[in-house]
């Protein structure tokens, strides 16, 4: 549910973009063993997902990508990464992150764009150890794809 919505809103606020006729590296692949220890998933079971998008007046077909990291047991926090491919290259940027928390549950969310696609990286957690976690995603995030790291 919270995927489908994200990517619902995800996929309505961008510009036009052109399927592509090769799909894109699934977005696991873009993140390390470092970062996903920090997040307490180092051993978690990922399923990857690649959901077509409708045209619309607004924007031809496309298609996106969705990993979801979730814990074989113990930690409950999951982490989602989904990877829309953009119609022309657009120049790196620093990654946007955003943190929205109630008593018990914590959604840290960063976007980026990587290469010829917007990547969006999503870390739901329990409440209890939500801050250190977020603020593990940001400082991962971060390393893994500022321009120059050689992750991008």
């Amino acid at each position: 549910m919270r995927h489908t919505a994200l990517a619902v809103l995800l996929a309505s606020c961008l510009v036009p973009m052109a399927a592509h006729a090769a799909p894109a590296p699934a977005p696991c692949d873009l993140l390390d063993q470092q970062m996903l220890s920090a997040l307490n998933l180092a051993d978690a079971d990922t399923k990857v997902e690649h959901k077509d998008i409708a045209a619309t007046a607004q924007a031809p077909a496309n298609r996106l990508d969705v990993c979801t990291f979730t814990p074989r047991v113990g930690s409950t926090s999951s982490l989602s990464v989904m990877r829309i491919p953009l119609a022309k290259q657009v120049p790196p940027d620093k990654a946007t992150c955003t943190d929205n928390s109630t008593d018990k549950v914590g959604i840290a969310t960063c976007n980026v764009i990587v290469k010829d696609g917007i990547l969006t990286v999503s870390l739901v957690s329990r409440r209890v150890g939500f801050e250190a976690l977020s603020a593990a995603l940001r400082s991962h995030v971060e390393r893994v794809f500022t321009p120059g790291n050689g992750r991008r």
